[in-house]
């Protein structure tokens, strides 16, 4: 009779990506169990292994279960299935609490200022073609305004 060691295996470089998604709404937002989707050819021996070895986790319990391809939509005469997966739910033995929502207002602020700033300096010393139909805009105006100007003198 043999005995099962799990989490010795040894994980260099893993080439399986295990996603963590949200639980479903019946679960509280602070709780013990994980949901991941992970790849259909990973057993439960193996999620146990990659999740204690990576990421130091104490796992109690592992459910898995196979969920099928759906049908995303049409597209014409083609049909789209989404890709089928593996959902696993762990229990591990702290509790697990999501982070909060970063604010919408200014999410992302930073990496837009950044990106128009190195925009910018990819330009530095070419010189920048102004656009005609603006500066037709602004001649016509100037013009009107000077006209404006000698009616109020006369």
């Amino acid at each position: 009779m043999s005995v099962l060691k799990e989490g010795l295996k040894k994980l260099y470089f893993p080439s399986t990506v295990l996603k963590l998604v949200r639980n479903g709404p019946n679960v509280p937002e602070v709780s013990n169990t994980l949901t991941f989707r992970v790849p259909p050819s990973m057993n439960k021996f193996d999620i146990k292994s990659y999740l204690s070895n990576i990421y130091k986790l104490n796992v109690l319990t592992v459910r898995t279960a196979n969920m099928p391809a759906k049908l995303a939509g049409s597209g014409g005469n083609t049909v789209l299935k989404r890709q089928k997966f593996k959902k696993a739910i762990i229990t591990i033995d702290e509790e697990f609490k999501w982070p909060d929502a970063p604010d919408s207002a200014t999410f992302g602020i930073q990496d837009a200022i950044n990106e128009r700033s190195r925009m910018l300096n990819r330009l530095k010393g070419w010189r920048m073609r102004p656009n005609h139909g603006i500066q037709a805009a602004k001649k016509a105006e100037a013009a009107a305004e000077a006209e404006a100007a000698k009616e109020a003198k006369a």
